[in-house]
């Protein structure tokens, strides 16, 4: 076990962790995973480059213009690195330049049968795994480029340069290990580079779903589908029969005096939870939290036959909550609550922080009747009381004067029949 925890803490050695990142402080998401990409094969491309010049000269006296070679192209591609970290286009031209000149030189010394002109199939996909798909243009001019230098490699050269002696075995293994090297280089390519899109897919999946839920908990579905389709509409409905229920928690301010800010959310998030499950439950429609102030409507965004049955359950069962929850707070915990039915306004406004909320006077009286009511108790107005009939019991309150609106008749809801 310990061993294996070892491994897993193995960092690379702190130059080297240096050469990799390299130019990348200020680049993020696929930036960064090309630039280290680019950083890594700057170093592995002239290590490959230097075992060819040793395996030139060791193999055949007259291979010392192939060590040359392969030695520049060590040269060249070492500082590949800091060219990038300060120009990309730069490093873009100059990475594509020096390996297609080095690749055909190398293949105009030592033929076709040394498998060399193979590598042209790499350089495009290196410039794609280094660069990115950014540079259409260039990445089309460099993929014929090495097509045709491919094409006359195969077609014409056949023969070592006059000037080189090499014999068939060194041949030979140019050819096969052009023919490995390549190919794992391709498909280790394409591998990477399927991989991290389906990473990115895959991660842009699960962020699209949490968006989406963070979308649908924010606003009422058929409001969030509209403003996906239309983002600029303006979303404004009229609703003829929607009962407003407003609740809130009585004697809140000293209740919250005696607790310290984390109590106090944890009592609120703890109640509230419960009235947005009952207010699924139940097809309603919460509307908004202000304080310690619950606000919920029946009959929006979508109509339906009876919203004033369906808030008087709402409100009958949220005193139940508030009596069930009585022991959270030494005082008990009792809430006030109005109801109002009307016509109303319903909408979104401005583009940030949205919230489907709804206006009219319809909203006004039953906020009204939420403040003149009593803790433990729902107070209606007539065209609540009217439209709930005889399906629920009623307790007579009388006239009252509200405030902004004048003298209103009032029932208590007690109950259900």
């Amino acid at each position: 076990m310990r061993e294996r925890a070892n491994r897993r803490a193995w960092q690379p050695p702190r130059w080297l962790a240096w050469f990799i990142n390299y130019g990348t402080e200020n680049l993020t998401g696929p930036e960064l995973r090309q630039r280290r990409t680019l950083n890594v094969l700057s170093a592995l491309i002239p290590i490959s480059g230097l075992s060819y010049a040793n395996l030139y000269l060791t193999r055949d006296a007259g291979g010392l213009w192939p060590a040359a070679v392969a030695a520049l192209l060590f040269c060249l591609f070492a500082i590949w690195p800091f060219i990038a970290s300060r120009n990309e286009l730069a490093a873009w031209i100059f990475g594509a330049a020096v390996a297609v000149i080095v690749q055909a030189l190398l293949v105009w010394m030592l033929g076709r049968e040394s498998g060399l002109h193979l590598y042209f199939l790499s350089i495009p996909a290196i410039a794609v795994v280094c660069f990115g798909t950014k540079r259409v243009g260039l990445l089309i001019g460099l993929t014929a480029v090495c097509a045709g230098a491919l094409t006359y490699s195969e077609t014409m050269l056949m023969e070592p340069a006059a000037f080189i002696r090499v014999d068939d075995g060194l041949l030979r293994f140019l050819q096969v290990s052009a023919f490995v090297v390549v190919t794992v280089y391709v498909a280790l390519g394409v591998f990477v580079g399927f991989l991290y899109a389906d990473r990115a897919e895959r991660a842009l999946e699960i962020e699209y779903a949490r968006s989406e839920d963070l979308l649908y908990s924010l606003l009422p579905q058929e409001i969030a589908e509209r403003l996906k389709a239309e983002p600029n509409t303006t979303i404004a409905d009229s609703l003829p029969n929607v009962a407003i229920v407003f609740a809130d928690i009585a004697n809140f301010t000293p209740i919250s005096a005696k607790l310290d800010p984390q109590e106090v959310v944890q009592f609120l998030n703890k109640v509230f939870r419960e009235f947005d499950a009952l207010a699924d439950r139940l097809e309603l429609e919460k509307i908004k939290t202000i304080g310690d102030a619950y606000m919920v409507a029946a009959g929006m965004p979508n109509s339906v036959g009876d919203p004033a049955h369906r808030a008087a359950q709402m409100a009958l069962d949220m005193l139940e909550i508030a009596e069930a929850h009585a022991t959270i707070v030494p005082e008990g915990l009792q809430i006030r609550i109005g109801m109002h039915v009307g016509p109303v306004v319903a909408g979104v406004i401005g583009n940030r922080k949205l919230f489907y909320d709804v206006w009219g006077e319809t909203v006004n009286t039953a906020s009204r009747m939420e403040s003149y009511s009593e803790p433990g108790r729902i107070l209606l107005t007539p065209a609540a009381r009217e439209q709930l009939g005889e399906d629920f019991s009623f307790e007579k309150r009388g006239e009252i004067e509200v405030k902004g609106i004048g003298p209103v008749e009032t029932w208590w809801l007690t109950g259900r029949v």
